[in-house]
Protein backbone atom coordinates (compact mmCIF):
# COMPACT_ATOMS: atom_id res chain seq x y z
CA UNK A 1 0.00 0.00 0.00
CA UNK A 2 1.27 3.48 -0.88
CA UNK A 3 0.01 6.87 0.25
CA UNK A 4 1.16 10.12 -1.34
CA UNK A 5 2.39 12.08 1.65
CA UNK A 6 2.77 15.44 -0.07
CA UNK A 7 4.79 17.61 -2.40
CA UNK A 8 7.65 19.56 -0.85
CA UNK A 9 10.07 22.18 -2.17
CA UNK A 10 13.60 21.93 -0.81
CA UNK A 11 16.85 23.41 -2.09
CA UNK A 12 15.01 24.94 -5.07
CA UNK A 13 13.56 21.62 -6.27
CA UNK A 14 10.15 19.98 -5.91
CA UNK A 15 9.93 16.49 -4.44
CA UNK A 16 7.09 14.03 -3.92
CA UNK A 17 7.05 12.05 -0.68
CA UNK A 18 5.32 8.68 -0.49
CA UNK A 19 4.68 6.55 2.58
CA UNK A 20 4.16 2.85 2.04
CA UNK A 21 4.04 -0.58 3.58
CA UNK A 22 6.39 -3.31 2.36
CA UNK A 23 5.09 -6.76 3.24
CA UNK A 24 8.11 -8.61 1.82
CA UNK A 25 10.59 -6.64 3.95
CA UNK A 26 8.14 -6.44 6.87
CA UNK A 27 8.09 -2.72 7.47
CA UNK A 28 7.19 0.77 6.25
CA UNK A 29 9.04 3.27 4.11
CA UNK A 30 9.19 6.93 3.19
CA UNK A 31 10.28 7.39 -0.40
CA UNK A 32 11.23 10.70 -2.03
CA UNK A 33 11.09 11.24 -5.79
CA UNK A 34 12.27 14.25 -7.78
CA UNK A 35 10.42 16.19 -10.49
CA UNK A 36 11.31 13.52 -13.07
CA UNK A 37 9.87 10.79 -10.81
CA UNK A 38 13.35 9.41 -10.07
CA UNK A 39 13.69 7.96 -6.60
CA UNK A 40 16.06 10.18 -4.62
CA UNK A 41 16.07 8.13 -1.45
CA UNK A 42 14.20 5.92 0.96
CA UNK A 43 14.02 5.54 4.70
CA UNK A 44 12.84 2.11 5.80
CA UNK A 45 11.46 1.20 9.24
CA UNK A 46 11.77 -2.51 10.00
CA UNK A 47 8.97 -4.06 12.01
CA UNK A 48 11.37 -6.93 12.71
CA UNK A 49 14.05 -5.04 14.64
CA UNK A 50 12.55 -1.52 14.99
CA UNK A 51 15.49 0.11 13.19
CA UNK A 52 15.46 2.72 10.43
CA UNK A 53 17.86 2.66 7.50
CA UNK A 54 18.55 5.31 4.86
CA UNK A 55 19.25 4.54 1.20
CA UNK A 56 20.09 7.33 -1.26
CA UNK A 57 19.50 6.50 -4.92
CA UNK A 58 20.88 9.66 -6.54
CA UNK A 59 24.29 11.34 -6.21
CA UNK A 60 24.73 14.72 -4.56
CA UNK A 61 21.48 14.81 -2.59
CA UNK A 62 21.38 18.14 -0.70
CA UNK A 63 21.76 17.83 3.08
CA UNK A 64 18.51 19.77 3.57
CA UNK A 65 16.66 17.02 1.67
CA UNK A 66 18.25 14.21 3.70
CA UNK A 67 17.48 16.05 6.96
CA UNK A 68 13.84 16.54 5.92
CA UNK A 69 13.50 12.84 5.05
CA UNK A 70 14.91 11.78 8.42
CA UNK A 71 12.73 14.19 10.41
CA UNK A 72 9.58 13.15 8.52
CA UNK A 73 10.36 9.44 8.82
CA UNK A 74 10.80 9.74 12.59
CA UNK A 75 7.25 11.12 12.81
CA UNK A 76 5.48 8.98 10.20
CA UNK A 77 7.11 5.55 10.17
CA UNK A 78 7.30 4.08 13.67
CA UNK A 79 4.07 2.62 15.03
CA UNK A 80 2.16 4.89 17.42
CA UNK A 81 2.53 2.25 20.11
CA UNK A 82 6.11 0.86 20.18
CA UNK A 83 4.76 -2.40 21.70
CA UNK A 84 2.66 -2.89 18.54
CA UNK A 85 5.62 -2.93 16.24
Amino acid sequence: MQILEHMIELSGRTYEATIGSDVQRDGMYLELADQLQRIVGEIFFSDVDGKMTVTLSQPDVPLEVVEWMIARAKVRLPPADPAAG
